[in-house]
């Protein structure tokens, strides 16, 4: 029985997390957005909603292969959840964007964490397989807010 709990929790984990960068996954975004949004609304609390794409990531690809490419998603992954809080809600959109919902947040706090995100990114390469090469890398960023009492962002 135990056997069959643990398989059971590792399937729904597995559903709905991105196997490449270990982030939740558009599945999870598109289930959980409304219920975030509509929670702030009816608290009357902040909403904020980060989006991020890397920037010529297809050239990456080009460049690196898609092992070299994964390793860069990776590891953005890793810099986004190191830079936001365990209430928000990171997760791979698909490719090489990603989006971040921060509940309780207002639209000047969001901007900072993504101004925060995209100097890191900008300003410490990637470091690309075992080789010990790196490259730079930088990521465009967009914040809309739900202010406190509204209902639309």
């Amino acid at each position: 029985n135990d056997q069959l709990r643990a398989s059971v929790t590792q399937t729904i984990e597995m559903a709905v997390t991105d196997g490449l960068t270990g982030l939740h996954n558009r599945r999870y975004l598109d289930s959980h957005l409304q219920t975030l949004f509509d929670r702030a609304v009816a608290r009357r609390r902040p909403l904020s909603v980060m989006i991020t794409d890397l920037d010529r990531f297809k050239s990456i690809n080009d460049a690196h292969g898609h092992d070299g490419g994964d390793d860069v998603l990776r590891e953005f992954a890793r810099r986004l959840r190191k830079n936001v809080r365990g209430i928000d809600l990171a997760c791979r959109f698909g490719g090489e964007e990603f989006v971040v919902v921060m509940p309780d947040t207002e639209g000047a706090v969001a901007e900072k964490v993504a101004e925060r995100i995209r100097a890191e990114i900008a300003q410490l390469p990637f470091a690309m397989g075992h080789e010990g090469k790196a490259i730079e890398v930088t990521v465009s960023v967009g914040v809309s807010s739900l202010l406190k009492g509204a209902d639309t962002v």
